[in-house]
């Protein structure tokens, strides 16, 4: 604190006015006490003692302005750094929802194709199999049948029918082999092609695994940012928030609303 000139000083002061008039004594910055007649003009304090108390408490008072200022700072730093956060994390919710619905719509599309497939293979080989078995069965009454004929008077009229059958058989035998052989080839592509359908629901499940551990990474910013928050709304009443704060002290109040749905609800 700046010391008051006692009355001494005072009267000195006074009469050394009285005695020169021409040029008044100032005081010192500091103390307020007079400076020496023969001070110059840009002289400000009576001894070093003043000018370094001056000189300590300007310091003090810039000091005090600069970390004012830097606290300032770094808290803009800080809302600027949840403004882009809050960003990321929207745009990454919207990502993942968007990656869950197309992953849930190909899990749907590729089950229903893969039964349909196998269903249509199924049905493919039974009817073969049943077409091989009955061409197997009149294969096997034609031969008995020869054989029943060669045992008595052979008729050659009856051993030209039955080679003719025969023949047919045969012929029909093979076509059955050709379908079956392509049968048992569509198979191996409807294999092939359920094979191919696996690896690319394991890799939309590895996709979705990824964006789960991103969605972990970014909890340590919205933890922060909710407690950032809550004592932003905490600290003063809304009406002396500025607009920004206000803006978002809103939107949180808004999300943690829904993340207590959520947790009502289970989710």
């Amino acid at each position: 604190m700046r010391s008051r000139p006692d009355a001494t000083t005072n009267a000195s002061t006074t009469g050394w006015r009285r005695r020169g008039m021409e040029t008044p004594l100032r005081p010192c910055n500091e103390c307020g006490s007079p400076l020496p007649p023969t001070a110059t003009k840009r002289r400000k304090f009576c001894s070093p003692t003043c000018r370094r108390r001056s000189n300590d408490r300007e310091h003090r008072r810039a000091k005090q302005k600069t970390e004012t200022q830097r606290l300032s700072d770094q808290l803009d730093e800080a809302r600027a750094e949840i403004s882009r956060k809050e960003s990321q994390l929207a745009n990454a919710r919207k990502t993942i929802e968007a990656e869950r619905t197309q992953l849930r719509r190909q899990e749907a599309k590729a089950r229903k194709r893969e039964r349909q497939q196998q269903a249509h293979a199924q049905r493919a080989i039974t009817a073969r199999v049943k077409n091989l078995v009955s061409t197997r069965d009149r294969l096997a009454a034609v031969t008995a049948d020869l054989e029943a004929a060669t045992i008595g008077p052979i008729d050659r009229s009856d051993l030209e029918i039955a080679a003719q059958q025969i023949l047919d058989l045969q012929n029909r035998l093979a076509t059955v082999t050709d379908r079956q052989q392509a049968a048992t080839g569509q198979y191996v592509l409807l294999r092939d092609r359920y094979e191919s359908l696996v690896t690319e629901y394991n890799k939309a499940a590895q996709k979705l695994s990824d964006m789960a551990r991103d969605r972990q990474r970014f909890r340590p910013v919205i933890e922060a940012w909710d407690t950032l928050v809550d004592r932003l709304a905490r600290s003063a009443k809304p009406a002396a928030l500025s607009p920004g704060d206000r803006a978002i002290v809103r939107m949180w109040a808004t999300w943690k609303a829904g993340r207590d749905r959520r947790i009502k609800a289970g989710q």
